[in-house]
């Protein structure tokens, strides 16, 4: 019987499709490992001997770390390796994958709506590195639209009809040019304080000369985020402090909200 060899049944159109899906496996194992470098390991229900919970990272593992400069400055390494902050929460259900219910105060512990994630610890710069969240006090070139409303110096009202305090600045955006948090000086029984509140969530009424904020109550007004420093705001703390009014919105009406007021 005549021989045959495996390359006379091998020609360049056969070899350049191998080479196609030996490239496209590859690019596949490449891109499944990069977006690994945020979110995983991932955590399972099951349990694993008698306590603990399954790391699940499936296939390909996770990528070596990388690291990437930053545009301000420093470095930041990615997978991060960090530890996950500890939730004060329940299963709701006893099965895997059941969403969890807060054990205590929810806005507090950040959970739900409230939830936040732990961002950088530096405040957002622009492009030239100033910052890109801050008070018009600090920015006499910046000035709100003459046809919109001021309102600073309106007493601000919180959802169970009690007064707060004064609205005493506006911080704005500084690189998009729009209002992002309002500044309150705080009665005593708010805590005697200057908090930021989301702009978003006040209602204006410019008739009344009162800024109403339908999300919190009082006694959880008190417990509003505060700042490091009183003339900016970092990525970390902007999260947490939206994510309060977000909670407070939520479970305010709730008798979870109602029992923490």
């Amino acid at each position: 019987m005549p021989g045959y060899s495996f390359t006379e049944q091998l020609d360049i159109p056969l070899l350049l499709v191998i080479l196609f899906f030996l490239f496209f496996l590859g690019l596949v194992y490449y891109l499944r490992g990069e977006d690994k470098r945020e979110g995983y390991p991932l955590e399972s229900d099951r349990p694993i001997g008698t306590a603990g919970r399954v790391q699940v990272v499936g296939f390909p593992p996770m990528p070596s770390p990388k690291v990437f400069k930053l545009m301000h400055g420093g470095e930041t390494r990615v997978p991060r390796g960090e530890i996950p902050r500890e939730l004060n929460a329940y299963s709701a259900y006893e099965f895997p994958g059941s969403p969890i219910m807060p054990a205590g105060d929810p806005l507090v512990d950040g959970i739900g709506p409230a939830a936040y994630s732990l961002k950088s610890d530096t405040p957002d710069l622009t492009v030239d590195g100033s910052l890109k969240l801050t008070p018009m006090r600090n920015h006499p070139q910046y000035r709100l639209e003459e046809t919109g409303i001021d309102p600073v110096g309106m007493m601000v009202i919180a959802r169970d009809g009690l007064e707060i305090g004064r609205i005493v600045d506006v911080w704005i955006n500084a690189h998009e040019y729009f209002p992002r948090y309002l500044e309150i000086e705080a009665n005593v029984e708010s805590g005697g304080r200057r908090i930021l509140a989301p702009f978003a969530f006040g209602d204006i009424k410019p008739a009344q000369g009162i800024v109403r904020f339908s999300s919190l109550s009082r006694p959880q007004f008190s417990r509003v985020p505060s700042l490091a420093s009183p003339d900016q705001i970092t990525m970390r703390e902007e999260d947490r402090l939206n994510g309060y009014f977000a909670g407070g919105a939520f479970f305010g009406g709730s008798p979870i909200g109602d029992a923490l007021s």
